[in-house]
């Protein structure tokens, strides 16, 4: 090769060169870039919450900041989303939503029947007095005067099956009882309708009946124990391609629940009172009805708690009763800590990771 043409060779192969290393480069930020635990601050999950008063440190953790920090932190945006019950419950199954705040009955008899993949990652907190059989002050409350008269409530729900359950114990043919189905804010009206015997309902409209109209209370869910609660789930397939999705809302929750405690505690309770609407003593009383699962070991004893089965079968039973599944349920729609995932499954795993966080070999 002549010398003065040298320069002009060596000039295009640097070029090619240049040219080939970045394509290689690019060819491997696309392959990066497809890996669900690579770089996640594009990814946005979202997480369901309704305007209720044992759900309120989840509001109180937006407004905060608390969520996002959380998130952030594991290289992510988690979208907090507030609307009526039954309307994030249908986002969630059109997959609109990763996460949702919801009940034990509600998780079963709209989530398993529409064969949504699930995993219950927190027992958030206990009814304990939060649902209730309400009656006017003078009525006859003896078991025999049932047959014939008619409760109003919302039907399928946890009020539903909280009579469900009085009258088993009470042994009462369900068909002699009347339901008449309401939407929850109109409890109150009903409750004042001449025609209906009583009313079923939960917090706030059962603190509102019951310091307002001289209501009584029949029934509630202290005598069911651990048969009604409220579950933080998340689609199996978010969890899966984003672990750290668990860790995050665990995390969100128990740093509230942390603020619930000593010093902080007045100044959180007085947030969240002022979030939902509501003095703070009609926060406190409320909040007594719904036992909060505070800390991680509490809440992991919980969902490893083998009463759940015993609740579960009683919830299949009324399930199947309403025929609330759509179709036969078959034998792995609901499994427990250590078993197979089956539609809904209670996965400790992620609160045993907080618990006791791996050790990592160097």
């Amino acid at each position: 090769m002549q010398d003065h043409m040298r320069p002009l060779y060596l000039w295009l192969v640097l070029i090619l060169f240049t040219n080939s290393a970045c394509d290689i480069i690019a060819g491997l930020s696309e392959k990066v870039g497809t890996e669900p635990e690579g770089n996640n601050r594009h990814v946005q999950l979202s997480l369901a919450v309704a305007p209720h008063v044992a759900w309120m440190p989840w509001y109180y953790a937006h407004q905060e900041g608390i969520l996002n920090e959380y998130s952030v932190r594991h290289d992510f945006e988690v979208q907090f989303v507030s609307d009526d019950y039954q309307n994030l419950i249908e986002s969630f199954l059109n997959e609109e939503i990763q996460a949702i705040v919801i009940s034990n009955i509600d998780a079963i008899a709209q989530l398993v029947r529409r064969d949504i993949e699930s995993d219950v990652i927190l027992i958030t907190n206990d009814s304990s007095g939060n649902e209730a059989i309400l009656l006017p002050e003078q009525t006859d409350t003896k078991v025999h005067s049932l047959p014939g008269k008619t409760f109003a409530l919302v039907q399928y729900s946890t009020r539903h099956y909280l009579l469900d359950r009085y009258l088993i114990k009470n042994q009462v043919p369900f068909e002699e009882i009347n339901i008449v189905n309401i939407a929850e804010t109109a409890v109150l009206d009903a409750f004042k309708n001449r025609k209906i015997y009583g009313v079923v309902s939960r917090n706030p409209y059962l603190y509102k009946l019951t310091h307002s109209t001289g209501a009584k209370i029949l029934f509630d869910s202290r005598q069911i124990s651990k048969e009604i609660f409220d579950l933080l789930v998340v689609r199996r397939e978010a969890l899966l391609d984003y672990p750290k999705f668990a860790q995050a809302l665990l995390g969100t929750w128990f740093s509230v629940m942390d603020r619930l405690q000593g010093s902080r505690k007045g100044p959180t309770l007085d947030a969240m009172a002022a979030l939902a609407g509501l003095t703070r003593q009609e926060l406190d009383e409320q909040l007594i009805t719904t036992p909060l699962n505070d800390t991680p070991t509490k809440a992991l004893s919980a969902i490893r708690d083998r009463r759940i089965r015993k609740t579960m079968r009683h919830i299949r039973y009324f399930i199947e009763r309403y025929e609330l599944s759509g179709s036969e349920l078959f034998g792995g729609w609901v499994s427990y800590p250590g078993r197979t995932p089956a539609l809904l499954h209670f996965n400790g795993q992620p609160l045993q990771d907080f618990v006791m966080p791996p050790v990592v070999k160097e």
